[in-house]
């Protein structure tokens, strides 16, 4: 399954959701947008794919780090030389600084907000990775090869647009149909992205 460009993508779901004859269809481009765009933002919710991964390098102001715009999940946190950092609930992390008896290095992160916050504070740039939306969505894409997440699982992104049509389209029934679908397209995923890592097939001993 592979689409040209948006336009093709949004033909397919409106001929999909109401019939081959796109001039006839009972709601208009604008409204498809609106549907694939709420489509878009479940795929994100819900799927985690290696296309998603962006490296992070964050420097602080006044040992508040502020998290890219477009996050939509951490995936690891370390400061250069020092073991993983741990991310925790924000009540913790006032918990620790109340304490202040702890002076080694940055063990915990808490999302405050937007920010960041380390204990013990940090003063140095933070790395990791997160996994992020592409910076722009959908429909405002022009360089439709940068869609590589979209790319690789179309289906995951058509069926949970056909999945949010119902409450906007009068005529299109068994929703449940399309939910299911969908699940089992982003579960789909989920294994496509396992295999990549491990190849399917258990560790082995090797017999010296």
């Amino acid at each position: 399954m592979n689409f040209a460009n948006y336009d093709a993508f949004r033909v397919n779901f409106m001929q999909l959701a109401d019939g081959d004859d796109v001039s006839q269809a009972s709601f208009s481009p604008t409204t498809a947008d609106l549907i694939i765009g709420l489509g878009e933002n479940r795929v994100y919710h819900d799927l985690r794919a290696s296309t998603m991964v962006t490296a992070l390098n964050l420097a602080p102001v006044s040992t508040v780090y502020t998290l890219p715009s477009r996050l939509v999940e951490l995936k690891e946190l370390y400061f250069s030389g020092d073991a993983p950092v741990e991310i925790v609930p924000l009540d913790k992390i006032r918990k620790l600084q109340a304490d202040g008896s702890y002076a080694g290095h940055t063990v915990y992160a808490a999302q405050n907000g937007d920010k960041l916050e380390f204990w013990p504070s940090a003063t140095a740039n933070v790395l990791g990775s997160y996994y992020a939306r592409p910076t722009l969505d959908l429909k405002d894409e022009t360089t439709w090869a940068a869609q590589t997440t979209f790319a690789r699982y179309p289906e995951v992104f058509l069926f949970a647009a056909l999945a949010e049509m119902f409450p906007f389209v009068s005529t299109a029934s068994s929703p449940e149909i399309y939910e299911r679908q969908y699940t089992r397209a982003v579960a789909r995923a989920h294994a496509d992205e396992q295999l990549r890592v491990y190849g399917g097939s258990p560790l082995r001993i090797r017999v010296r």
